[in-house]
This record gives structure tokens, C-alpha cells and sequence, in this order.
């Protein structure tokens, strides 16, 4: 589906047994959201996101999966876009989101924390545009970007 030569990893379609190692790499990002961990309810409504037709994962044949998107259509929103910190820096999340891009039917849309600042670096580097902000009482402040 995607193949990034020169790093060697792949993006392919979520299978089954993919779920472990996305929930892995989801738990250890949590560590750089601490304001994100107290809410457990978090890891049921990934498992309810990944699914064959609307999530894909990074995979390196000798590091296994490092990397994982999933979009629910027809809105075209990315509500889980997620990088092993080994292999951040290395077009993961733009090979993720191009694949997403494929697939969608209009711009690309998803949230990202205002606290989580090497995201919004990274989003922003890839032209995304924030379209709005919003905070709730004892949540961080979430900002709604959309792709170039």
C-alpha cells in the first residue's frame, strides 16, 4: 500500500491481531500526556476505532508495528494517529496520513491536545491548519486542524 524505501517500513491495512502492539505504542504515548492517563475509558473507544476498513499500521520487518492512523469516514477524521517514540522522525506519521489521504473523500481533519506541543510542531510543518479551539472544564484544551 506504502512503502517507505529508504527507512524500510510499510503502511498496510489493520488486521486483528495488530491490537496489542497499537494498544502498546497508545499506552507509552500516554506517558508524554499525562493529563491524558487518568481517563482509562480511552483504550475501549481505540479498540472500538481499529477495524480492517478504516485503520492502517506502520510495520518494519525487524521492529514489527510502529506506527498506527485510524479514520472514520465520511467525516474524514483522524481520531487516532499514534508513532512508537523510537520511530518518530522518520515520515511515519506523514506515510499514515498519506494513506489516510488516499482514502478519504475531502481534507483530512483531526484534534490534537494544546499541550502536546511536538504534535502541533509536526502538523503544522506538514501544512495542517488549526480551524479551531476549545477547552473543557478539567480537560486540556483541544485544537481541531485540517490538512492542506
Amino acid at each position: 500500500m506504502y512503502k517507505h524505501a529508504g527507512a524500510g517500513w510499510n503502511i498496510r491495512p489493520f488486521e486483528t491481531a495488530d491490537a496489542g502492539p497499537c494498544l502498546s505504542i497508545f499506552r507509552d504515548s500516554l506517558k508524554d500526556m499525562p493529563w491524558r492517563m487518568r481517563n482509562r475509558g480511552q483504550y475501549m473507544i481505540l479498540r472500538r476505532a481499529l477495524g480492517p476498513r478504516n485503520a492502517w499500521v506502520a510495520e518494519e520487518p525487524d521492529a514489527g508495528i510502529v506506527g498506527f492512523l485510524s479514520l472514520q469516514p465520511p467525516q474524514d477524521y483522524v481520531d487516532h494517529l499514534f508513532v512508537d517514540r523510537d520511530w518518530r522522525f522518520c515520515g511515519v506519521a506523514r506515510g499514515l496520513l498519506e494513506v489516510a489521504r488516499q482514502q478519504a473523500t475531502g481534507p483530512l481533519s483531526l484534534d490534537v491536545d494544546a499541550e502536546n506541543l511536538g504534535a502541533r510542531r509536526a502538523y503544522e510543518a506538514m501544512g495542517w491548519q488549526v480551524v479551531a479551539s476549545a477547552s473543557a472544564t478539567g480537560k486540556a484544551r483541544q485544537m481541531r486542524l485540517v490538512s492542506p
